[in-house]
């Protein structure tokens, strides 16, 4: 009879210690959870800043190519703006998707797994805007001289402001800066990967709200194993 009422008392005293070990280790995750999902939260405000500046975009340049269909010249840097702004659209509201499908009560594994794809997606969407920047500035900046020039007591064509050659050279310019670019940086990527410096600057691109709300993640996963350790 002792030796069962001691392993009653045993199993007793495992379960008092398991209860302890997960109200620990929820109130580490109540303690911990909620920087991380506001950082991730503000993050997807940026987001729904892009979408809203991407359907401007195509209200305001869908409107001036509908004025100038005719003039090819015109229509061709507009339908350059309009289809980047399609991409940003799409890239932008897939990242909002992404970021209210985080289930915040999954394990540290399954979040940081989240996270990480959010990060890849921010620094991907980085890098093709700076790739496809000198090529889609030049279409907004003739597009932006023209609708300017439209609203003067005498209107002009902008096209015939410039130098042919100087407007020829700057889409070539843009357009062979893509591959050029996109080869450079995929030669970084190679050469200095597993360098400090080079992972520092992905943090950064990615966005500090990623960053931040990881590290807190990280915390969280040591100080729960801590606990569960004692």
């Amino acid at each position: 009879m002792q030796l069962e009422e001691l392993q009653r008392q045993w199993q007793r005293l495992d379960e008092k210690l398991e209860q302890t070990l997960k109200l620990q280790s929820e109130v580490l995750r109540q303690t911990v959870m909620p920087p991380a999902r506001s950082r991730i939260g503000r993050l997807a405000i940026w987001s729904v800043l892009d979408i809203a500046f991407c359907v401007l975009t195509l209200l305001l340049v869908g409107s001036f190519v509908g004025d100038h269909w005719q003039m090819g010249s015109l229509v061709a840097p507009a339908a350059v703006v309009m289809l980047a702004a399609v991409v940003l659209l799409i890239d932008s509201i897939r990242q909002r998707v992404w970021v209210a499908e985080i289930d915040w009560s999954a394990t540290v594994v399954e979040i940081q797994s989240a996270l990480s794809r959010l990060r890849i997606a921010k620094i991907n969407q980085f890098k093709w805007i700076m790739l496809c920047a000198p090529l889609v500035c030049f279409c907004v900046l003739i597009v932006g001289l023209q609708w300017l020039l439209e609203r003067l007591p005498e209107p002009h064509f902008i096209l015939d402001k410039v130098n042919p050659w100087w407007v020829g050279a700057n889409y070539a310019f843009g357009v062979l800066f893509i591959p050029f670019g996109h080869a450079v940086i995929g030669f970084l990527a190679r050469r200095f990967r597993e360098r400090g410096w080079w992972q520092r600057v992905l943090d950064d691109v990615s966005g500090t709200s990623v960053n931040k709300a990881k590290l807190e993640l990280e915390r969280w996963a040591s100080l729960e194993g801590e606990v569960t350790r004692k």
